[in-house]
């Protein structure tokens, strides 16, 4: 039986997800950016990917694993807009594009809230250097921990249920055609069994890298984000496909492959 190769991302939001997935002769595991797996799963590199929803949606793979995922129903506390003027002022965005959902849902927001659209501008994940020469800066993952470095500061998870009323699914496990999607499916709810009954550890182990007390991070994996989905986050799924091709950020209305049963 091929080993099956699965591509994630080395976020903290995403270690509950692969936190089974250390070792095992089944499957290979790799780490890129979620734009780069994004290519990888187009290319046949991998075979099942942790990708931003929106390169699903813009038809990237044959299908995602259902009922798993990573969600928020509020404010997501890593994906945040920051910004040198008032939104309703921003002109000019630097965005880290390695999450490609992320800039995305940022223009809609824009749009939507404060009837803006800015020029945006890929830049690396500095936020004092995308600040110096732009309005405003979208950091994702990690780096977006923070809750200053500008006088406005903008939780997108918070503004989408604002908005919408309905959770935000920001990655989905997608798989390539041919894939065996029973067995991938199996593996990856495995492997979030594991990581939810870990979560203490994953967030004790990662409290010297972020710079954050144990009890914030474990409350970040377990009550900020949920890696189950159910209806409501298919029907924010649905939402948002709805906004990107009101604003041209997809091409096609076709429904996204996914079902949404949790596994057994």
């Amino acid at each position: 039986m091929a080993r099956i190769r699965i591509g994630a991302v080395s976020f903290l939001n995403t270690r509950p997800l692969v936190h089974g997935l250390q070792s095992g002769p089944e499957y290979a595991l790799s780490f890129d950016t979620p734009s780069n797996l994004a290519e990888k799963l187009r290319l046949g590199e991998i075979d099942v990917g942790l990708l931003p929803i929106v390169e699903h949606l813009r038809g990237v793979g044959d299908g995602f694993v259902p009922g798993i995922g990573i969600a928020s129903n509020g404010p997501v506390r890593t994906v945040k807009l920051y910004s040198r003027v008032p939104l309703d002022s921003v002109r000019e965005v630097a965005v880290d594009n390695r999450s490609r959902t992320s800039v995305a849902l940022l223009r809609i927001l824009l749009a939507e809230r404060y009837n803006v659209l800015p020029d945006f501008f890929s830049f690396r994940a500095d936020l004092d250097a995308m600040l110096r020469d732009h309005d405003a800066a979208l950091v994702i993952g990690d780096d977006a921990f923070r809750d200053d470095g500008a006088p406005h500061v903008w939780d997108l998870g918070a503004a989408w249920n604002e908005l919408a009323g309905v959770p935000f699914v920001y990655a989905v496990w997608v798989v390539r055609q041919g894939v065996d999607r029973d067995r991938v499916a199996a593996l990856l709810h495995g492997a979030l069994e594991s990581g939810r009954a870990h979560l203490d550890e994953i967030a004790q182990q990662a409290t010297a890298q972020y710079a954050q007390a144990e009890p914030v991070l474990l409350s970040y994996l377990r009550d900020t984000l949920h890696y189950t989905l159910d209806e409501r986050d298919a029907q924010g799924i649905e939402t948002f496909q709805r906004f990107c091709l009101r604003y041209n950020l997809i091409r096609s209305a076709t429904p996204a492959r996914v079902g949404v049963a949790v596994h057994p």
